[in-house]
């Protein structure tokens, strides 16, 4: 039974646009009896009944197009390649944010990280108020785990963990053990994706700093170069301090199958998040799995290798799931968490515009797949838009439990029935805003904001601070070559007035009002 924090009038109306409609916070008659059956201890939602396993796998910089099932003629990617095919392609799926740390608070909260202060990778930590899907999965008798890439708040108070240059700020403190998460192997940013404690080369920053490598790299090499400053750690106090060689993909993979392997024996389900560093840099690979693009410059044989290495895991992990007799009721979804680098151009956004931390389609369309063998039938490719703040309410459906009493407003929506085949077309728009931060971020203007809105098969675009708007059919034109804002006028006058109302409630939320 799916219930809404909207209210009814939320879906009726000929003239209010569905994402108007998403900004009332009343709640409907329906829900205030609910709630009251709820408070008398009479509960409408199955708790008691199987719950299924969820592991939600995120690639970090991984554009739409560096897949082989993507059409990428180099990159080797047998494993992501098959589940392409078996599970439930989503051929429109987007980050939340062009960039890494604003998506990953997206896929915990359920909310575009504007309502809570992350406008940047890195520049500020998850809020205590928030409520994420570890939190509430949690209470409701789940085990939670991370591993991985964190990058939403600071693992320790006196330790400086950052690569980037400033003091440590305890401020910034906000690790998965506060955000709902019963065990971890996390790191704090970015690592090398190959003995991931220890970089040849120089420190960021220096000239010889390295963002792919340029030479070979020995298993638990450590000269050369430098050790890296990010530890993975496992709760308040405890960084590991042992030397961990090899691919951090499988390092992650290891800790998180250990930690599954547990849950199932106690008929316990859990929550995994997978959130691997590859293909962010500093990118690295081992001298195998360069092997495969020997006929490519070095740079490029690390960069691929790694990826090779990442799918590797994947298939690992599907491969255990099968084994364990766990596949079928286990929910596993890959997504990545913006489009490719803008640094290099050994990756590819497929046949989409712009790159990393623009809000172009090259930008926020990413690769994803989705499975729940027992749910969703196979085989399948999906266009309906969806994002990666539509983990949140579609997990807790899944899930059979309601939200908390004292949810803030979402801006992503239950996907079940388009996953289902149920729907075919979403009926709510999804709304993206970010800064410009330099001239590297291409296609847009520096030092202003971007904005966009997908509705339907259209999407209004803005990339210097709403002085121009954009107009494209991404249906007929997803590579946003034909303008169709000086044609259709009302259309574009109707999807501003959108935008601009759900950037104001944004500003609201950063305010403190939905707490």
């Amino acid at each position: 039974m799916r219930i809404s924090l909207l209210p009814a009038s939320t879906w009726s109306g000929s003239t209010a646009s569905p994402i108007r409609k998403l900004l009332y916070k009343q709640f409907s008659p329906l829900l205030v009896l609910l709630s009251l059956f709820w408070l008398f201890g009479v509960s409408f939602w199955a708790v008691g009944s199987d719950k299924p396993n969820i592991i939600l796998l995120m690639a970090d910089d991984l554009g739409f197009g560096d897949v082989a099932y993507n059409g990428n003629p180099i990159v080797y990617t047998p494993h992501l390649d098959t589940m392409s095919r078996e599970a439930v392609r989503l051929d429109q799926f987007y980050a939340a944010f062009p960039v890494c740390s604003p998506t990953r608070a997206s896929c915990l909260t359920g909310r575009h990280p504007y309502r809570y202060g992350i406008e940047w990778a890195g520049e500020a930590p998850l809020k205590r108020e928030e409520i994420t899907i570890a939190e509430v999965l949690r209470d409701h008798g789940y085990a939670t785990g991370h591993f991985g890439k964190w990058h939403v708040g600071g693992l320790s108070k006196t330790l400086k963990q950052s690569e980037f240059p400033g003091p440590i700020d305890p401020a910034n403190y906000s690790p998965p053990w506060e955000n709902g998460f019963d065990e971890c192997f996390s790191a704090e940013s970015m690592v090398p994706t190959y003995n991931p404690l220890y970089h040849v080369g120089g420190a960021y920053g220096e000239d010889d700093y390295r963002h792919l490598q340029t030479e070979p790299v020995a298993f638990n090499q450590r000269t050369d170069g430098h050790r890296w400053r990010a530890s993975y750690w496992t709760g308040p106090g405890h960084m590991v301090d042992e030397w961990l060689g090899g691919y951090e993909s499988e390092l992650a993979m290891d800790r998180a199958i250990e930690f599954m392997g547990r849950q199932a024996a106690g008929n316990r389900p859990f929550l995994t998040l997978v959130w691997f560093h590859t293909p962010h840099t500093p990118l690295v690979a081992s001298d195998e799995d360069r092997r495969r693009y020997q006929d490519q410059p070095m740079a490029a044989q690390h960069w691929f290798g790694a990826i090779t290495a990442m799918d590797r895991q994947i298939g690992r992990l599907r491969a255990w799931l099968r084994q364990q007799n766990l596949h079928e009721d286990t929910i596993v979804w890959f997504c990545s968490d913006n489009g490719p680098s803008y640094i290099h151009d050994f990756n590819s956004a497929g046949p989409y515009q712009g790159k990393k931390a623009t809000l172009w389609e090259g930008g926020i369309r990413v690769p994803a797949t989705v499975e729940w063998p027992k749910r969703l039938k196979g085989g399948r490719t999906i266009q309906a838009p969806m994002s990666t703040s539509d983990f949140y309410p579609t997990l807790l459906e899944a899930a059979g439990l309601p939200f908390p009493e004292n949810q803030p407003v979402l801006d992503g929506i239950d996907v079940l029935p388009l996953l289902t085949g149920q729907r075919q077309s979403r009926e709510v728009p999804i709304a993206f805003q970010a800064p410009v931060k330099s001239a590297n971020d291409v296609l847009a203007e520096p030092g202003t904001k971007q904005m966009a809105l997908i509705e339907g098969n259209y999407k209004l675009l803005s990339v210097n601070g709403g002085k121009r708007w954009m107009l494209y059919d991404l249906q007929s034109d997803p590579g946003e070559t034909t303008d169709l804002a000086p044609s259709q006028p009302v259309r574009v006058s109707k999807m501003k007035d959108v935008l601009e109302i759900w950037i104001q409630s944004c500003s609201e939320s950063v305010s403190g009002s939905d707490y």
